[in-house]
């Protein structure tokens, strides 16, 4: 069930769970954000619904042989965080994350005395490796990140999140909003929620928090109010922050978002890890 899987993964603090069917091959892949998009915003019954319903089914996977380009052209079209790595006969053998990866290559890079482009993307091959990436991934995640990590560490110029928003809705619920409405919310804009009061920002609740927090604990969602659970008083950064260095400070606190405040406390939006990484 569902439940059962965001049990495990909350238990195991992961945010995404592979499926394999009876032959050992990839059946599909479930993460933190379709528990909220397919179970919670579609009033499905977590106990009750089977995980094979609302998992992506024969995900995108790259095998060792892949082509880095093709498994970096679907990553970026679909703006995918987790990829499975699957061996020639089909059997899974990691799974990429992206975030992770960028996080890992930028503490690498930070401890080198080298930090030209061409050691920015020897540290991103370095930890695709060790998730269980072939030559041909690290390759891909190098195109990637290598961008971003020269830019981090070449001294090139970075935009700013005020552009990287321009145009985009906030999504912004008050602490009293029940989490099934708050799963709505970020069901539709694929973003965490930000929790504001009388025009302050005062919480924020992600897609891993609903998973587990609230569905892995069985709360009654149309009955729990957001601020009993959000993460209070989140960090915020000004919109005139570079995209690099919205990233360092993504790396130094372990966030995956980060919601961004102008000087007066008003709320603007909310960049994700992912929106860094294909924003670059």
């Amino acid at each position: 069930s569902v439940l059962s899987v965001t049990q495990m993964l909350a238990s195991k603090r992961g945010d995404a769970a592979l499926v394999t069917g009876l032959n050992g091959g990839l059946a599909g892949i479930i993460t933190d954000t379709d528990v909220t998009r397919r179970v919670v915003a579609k009033h499905l019954d977590p106990s009750g619904t089977g995980v094979s319903d609302v998992m992506t089914s024969n995900p995108t996977c790259v095998s060792m042989s892949d082509s880095a380009m093709d498994a970096l052209a679907t990553m970026v079209e679909n703006h995918f965080r987790h990829l499975p790595v699957v061996d020639d006969s089909g059997a899974v053998v990691g799974l990429l994350d992206i975030a992770k990866c960028l996080n890992d290559a930028i503490s690498k890079l930070e401890k080198a005395q080298d930090k030209s482009s061409s050691a920015a993307e020897d540290a991103v091959k370095q930890m695709a490796s060790l998730q269980g990436a072939g030559n041909a991934q690290s390759e891909m995640l190098t195109q990637l990140l290598g961008g971003l990590m020269s830019q981090a560490f070449g001294g090139k110029s970075s935009p700013t999140l005020r552009s990287l928003l321009a145009g985009k809705p906030a999504t912004v619920v008050g602490p009293g909003t029940n989490l099934r409405d708050v799963g709505m919310v970020m069901a539709e804009a694929r973003k965490a929620a930000l929790v504001v009061d009388e025009g302050e920002l005062v919480g924020i609740f992600g897609f891993k928090d609903m998973m587990s927090r609230a569905i892995a604990k069985e709360l009654p969602l149309e009955l729990t109010a957001v601020s009993t659970i959000m993460t209070p008083n989140p960090e915020s950064v000004s919109p005139d922050t570079t995209v690099l260095e919205a990233l360092q400070i993504m790396h130094d606190n372990r966030f995956l978002t980060l919601p961004v405040c102008e000087d007066d406390g008003s709320v603007i939006g909310l960049v994700g890890v992912m929106d860094l990484v294909y924003g670059s």
